[in-house]
């Protein structure tokens, strides 16, 4: 028998075929006793989280003694970020009821770093008990980087870095809808004073410059956590989240009233209180609106665009 033929060498042949299907794919397969709680198959994970499969299986191997939950709580913190154990914990729930899966989540192992995959898994049953489960898993990290990279851009204003109009108001309205009565927050509204008046003496681009500083000056005085529109035109707004009172804000007040961009023009400034104030976006909108108008009023000036 010409040994090119035979069963050893066919078997062969296909194990090399699904390793290059899996390195070309960004993929990797692997299989669970369920009822042992024990990894018994890991193939091509050193493509995607280069740490060997023989290493991963060794890593879980330690927590099959443990009751469920707790093995179920470890394996989530081996494999997947913090922010996507509810994802994980929705599989698993599919999966021990004896229903396949697909979800999306941050993969690592052990302390590698994290990829996007998508994960596909399929119980195994018998007699109606779910006793082992096949998965996919395959990397999508380019994918999930761009797809984030282009919704940011969506959600930016190209000129400051800020979150454009739409986005800042949708960001505030969701935090506003999720908070209870006794956070506080403020909503900061400011625009420049005669702005108009710098496009027309010294051209558009010293008022696009003024823009950017501005912008700057907000994001060295307000925190990550708070969010930084630019509303349209020399108008911007922040949301200040989590304060204790109105007093909190006493110092990026005084900073905001001295502040000059390099023409020398200074900004005006409204702010509303939720949820002492108003308790819903468009309500504390008009509070600080309204506070902005007679800021600028009283200065005199009239350069809203």
């Amino acid at each position: 028998m010409d040994n090119a033929f035979s069963p050893v060498h066919e078997l062969i042949q296909n194990r090399e075929r699904l390793d290059m299907a899996l390195k070309v794919s960004g993929s990797c397969i692997f299989e669970v006793d369920l009822i042992r709680q024990r990894y018994t198959y890991f193939q091509n994970a050193e493509d995607i989280f280069h740490v060997s499969s023989e290493k991963i299986m060794e890593d879980v191997q330690a927590y099959s003694t443990l009751p469920p939950e707790e093995y179920q709580k470890e394996v989530s913190s081996y494999f997947s970020h913090p922010d996507d154990f509810a994802v994980i914990d929705e599989a698993f729930r599919h999966v021990l009821g004896g229903e396949p899966w697909v979800y999306e989540a941050r993969m690592r192992a052990g302390n590698s770093e994290y990829v996007w995959c998508r994960v596909h898994v399929t119980p195994i049953m018998e007699n109606g008990i779910p006793v082992r489960m096949i998965g996919v898993l395959i990397n999508i990290d380019d994918i999930k980087r761009e797809a984030e990279a282009l919704k940011q851009v969506s959600q930016t204003d190209m000129l400051t870095g800020l979150y454009n109009r739409s986005s800042a108001e949708a960001r505030i309205r969701r935090i506003l809808d999720q908070s209870s009565q006794d956070q506080n927050h403020a909503l900061l509204l400011l625009d420049l004073d005669d702005f108009k008046g710098i496009n027309d003496t010294y051209g558009h681009q010293v008022g696009d410059q003024a823009i950017r500083e501005v912008a700057d000056k907000l994001r060295s005085l307000f925190r990550k956590s708070d969010v930084l529109g630019r509303w349209g035109g020399d108008e911007f707004l922040v949301l200040v989240r989590d304060i204790a009172d109105s007093n909190t804000l006493e110092e990026e007040r005084r900073q905001l009233s001295t502040f000059r961009v390099g023409t020398g023009t200074a900004l005006s400034t409204g702010f509303g209180f939720y949820p002492r104030e108003a308790g819903n976006f468009y309500d504390l909108f008009a509070i600080a609106d309204q506070r902005l108008y007679l800021a600028k009023k009283k200065k005199g000036k009239r350069s809203r665009v």
